[in-house]
Parts: structure tokens; sequence; C-alpha cells
């Protein structure tokens, strides 16, 4: 029986198939361009090959195309039916996880268990946009490294394992031992999207923002823009040029690579880059024109018309307030309230805690919004998204302590985070909070 490039036996009738299909799947791991056209090539050599399919489904969600992605998925599961167990269990993880059907991780925990070395399966539980990212866990970066820990034996050095335990670590707060691994990845994989993305992250964590800068601005030249990660490895360029205080050079990066105009990832990426990165240009007192602020807003409305994924939500929030779209907002949170209580919001009360925020701020209503983030807080990793992504709200946070006359609570949020994690944000950061004028705008 033929194997795939992890060893595990795969039902197909082609050789060239299976190496095709293994080459999709890499290209989908480092987030580069080409695996959907290998997929199909694969498929047209096989066409009954079930994990081609579903390697076809997730290329297919990678570049926004939902359904169609879901109809190869579905088609895959009905053709490993009759397939030994793990081929089966695979599919099945594949088409419940992108259904988003509830029993999609725990499938993956059973199936880690049996296969630990087939790395599809294990990957949809994985980043913070992953299963247990979306999952409403407040620990979720500690679980993710519990996973891949207990499969860690099965594994040795292989390239999207170490990119993958690597940025898991960095997450959990064990930034040293997790560069160490993302490293190493690229040393075996220098187009690894997804380990330089992880890479910028421990930087960050580290609090190293000059150096990480010249790391993206090195490496970014040569990915393709119109891969789904450009546009997001840009904006971890500016935020470290705007912690820098070098703000014109973060915005040069922001409307070259990163605004709604400019990048070709998917929207959710999208709204929530530019989201962040214009909320924290603002309250550092550099907000983006009132042209580009409602240019944003107009493109979550149409992109997002309704509530959703939480951590998409309090994005939006983010992009009415600072257009002053208050009509946008007010109704975002009515249909978060709303999903709240019929139970669709997975991370719970927090989202709605922090879009009360959002508005409070906007409306200069600062020390509310203060109080509002001081519940949210503590909850903000139920959210999802990294750290780097989340501190937007311990920003946000920060400056409405400071607009609130409350400097000594300021400075013990700031100094909290600058002690334990990003050491970059530090007193002198603090200072050009302080002198920030307006940040939200209103009408």
């Amino acid at each position: 029986m033929l194997e795939d490039r992890f060893g595990l036996p795969v039902s197909s009738a082609s050789a060239q198939a299976v190496a095709l299909n293994d080459a999709a799947t890499d290209r989908l791991f480092a987030l580069q361009p080409g695996a959907e056209a290998l997929a199909d090539e694969a498929l047209a050599l096989d066409g009954d090959f079930a994990l081609a399919h579903c390697t076809k489904a997730r290329a297919l969600l990678s570049r926004g195309a939902a359904a169609e992605g879901r109809a190869f998925a579905a088609q895959a599961a009905e053709l490993a039916a009759v397939l030994p167990p793990r081929e089966r269990g695979y599919a099945q993880i594949v088409r419940k996880a992108v259904h988003g059907e509830a029993d999609a991780l725990a499938l993956v925990y059973a199936h880690a268990a049996e296969f630990p070395r087939d790395a599809v399966p294990l990957s949809f539980a994985l980043g913070v946009y992953g299963l247990l990212g979306f999952g409403g866990f407040r620990d979720f970066p500690l679980r993710q490294v519990a996973l891949l820990d207990s499969v860690a034996a099965a594994w040795h050095e292989d390239w999207w394992f170490l990119a993958a335990c690597g940025w898991a670590k960095v997450e959990a707060g064990d930034a040293g031992a997790g560069i160490a691994m993302l490293d190493r990845a690229l040393e075996l994989n220098p187009q690894n999207a997804n380990a330089v993305h992880g890479r910028a992250h421990g930087y960050y964590e580290q609090g190293h923002a000059a150096a990480g800068e010249a790391f993206i601005a090195r490496w970014l030249p040569s990915y393709d823009r119109a891969a789904v990660l450009h546009g997001h490895l840009a904006w971890h360029q500016a935020l470290f040029a705007l912690q820098q205080g070098e703000a014109e050079r973060a915005l040069a990066i922001y409307r070259d690579a990163v605004a709604p105009s400019a990048s070709k990832s998917l929207p959710m990426f999208i709204l929530i880059d530019c989201a962040a990165f214009a909320l924290r240009a603002a309250i550092c007192g550099h907000p983006l024109s009132r042209e580009e602020q409602q240019g944003l807003a107009a493109y979550a409305k149409e992109r997002f018309p309704a509530p959703g994924v939480p951590f998409v939500n309090i994005h939006l929030a983010m992009a009415h307030a600072l257009a002053g779209e208050w009509e946008g907002l007010g109704a975002l949170r009515e249909g978060v309230a709303e999903r709240l209580q019929a139970g669709s919001q997975a991370s719970g009360p927090v989202v709605e805690a922090v879009c009360e925020a959002v508005a409070s701020f906007a409306a200069q209503n600062y020390a509310q919004a203060a109080a509002r983030l001081a519940v949210a807080l503590p909850d903000a990793a139920r959210l999802g998204g990294s750290g780097a992504q989340r501190d937007v709200l311990i920003d946000l946070a920060i400056a409405a302590h400071l607009r609130a006359g409350e400097d000594a609570a300021a400075r013990a949020l700031a100094g909290a985070r600058w002690t334990e994690r990003a050491s970059h944000l530090d007193d002198q950061w603090l200072r050009r909070m302080r002198e920030a004028r307006s940040g939200c705008t209103q009408s």
C-alpha cells in the first residue's frame, strides 16, 4: 500500500497522485500558494482519492470559497466511508471542522491518540483561529501545547511539527523553547510562512520590536503578495514600527500591504488586522484619515453584515466605532446580545463586555470603558487570537485609564505587561500614550 510523507498508508491507485497531494498539503502548511492546483492534478490522476478531496476542500477554504470547500469535504467523507479507519477518521474530521460541527475537536483528540503522525486532522485544533483557539477556552494555548506534547514522541525534526509546536509554546509563555523550535523549522524549510509568523510572535513576546520588524522586512519581499499571510505579516511589521514610535513608517506599511484596498487575504484576516491596527494607531495619536476609517467601516458592513465569531465581532465594533458609525455599532451590540442569549458565542459574555467597552471609549466615556475592560481582560483569551492581537484590549484599557485621569491604573497595567512579556511596550511607550490626543472619532 502507498504511504504519504508522514509514513501513513494511503488508499490511492496512483503514487504520483499521493506525491502531488503531499506537495499540496505542504503548501497549505507553509501558507504558500499553489495547493489547489496540485490537488487538482492529484484528483485528475485518481478521482476517487478521498484525502485529495480533503486537500482540495482546505485549499478552497484558504481562499474564501467556503461553499465549494464544504462540498469537497462532504464528497471526501463519502469516498472515505469504505476506507480503513485512519482515512475514514481523517475525512470525517475535515468534514466536521469545515462545517463547524461541535464534536470535531473531540474527534481530533481521539484521532491523535490513535494516529499521532496524522498531521492534517491534528492541524485543525491548532493555531489561534483553530478549534481550540475559537473554542472559548481561557487556557487554549496551554491546551495546544498539551495536545502537541502528547504526540511529540512520534515526531522528530519535521518542519511542520516544529513550527506548530514552537508557536504554541510561544503563545503559552515559553518563548525561549518555542523560538528554538521555530528557528529550526525555518532552517528545514525557509519558505514556511507559518514559522515566520510564529517567529514574529516570538520577537513580540520577548520585547524585541526592532529586531522583529527587521526580520519581517528581510523575509516578506520574497513572499507572494497574494498569499494568505502576506497582509498579516505586514501587520506585524507595521505594529512593531508603531510601537517604536515610528508612526509614519507604520502607516506607510499599513497602506501598502494591510489595508482592505491592498491586502489579498481572507476577509476575516483583513478585518481583524485593519481594525486592530487602526484602533492602536488612533489611541497612539496617529489615526487613519477619516476617509480610511469610513472605508474600513464600509468593508466591515459589506463583508460581515451580521455578528458571527466572537473574535471577529470585537473587531467589527472597533471598525464601526472608529468611523463613528453608531447605527452599525448599535446593531452589532444587539446582535451579539441575541447570539449570547442563544448560546452561540463560545467566548461567553466577554465578547459583549469588549463591544461595550469599545462603544464607551468611542463615546468618550473613558472611565466606563476602563471598567468594562477590567471585567473583560481576565477572560480575553476566550475570544481566541494571539497574545499580540489581544493586546489591543490592554492598549485600549491603558488609553481609557489615561483619559479618565487614572494614571496610576494605566501605569500598573502597562508595567505588568512590560515586566511579564512584551518589554518593548515600556515607560517610553507609555509616555507616548500619555502625549496622544484624540483617538476614536465620533460624528
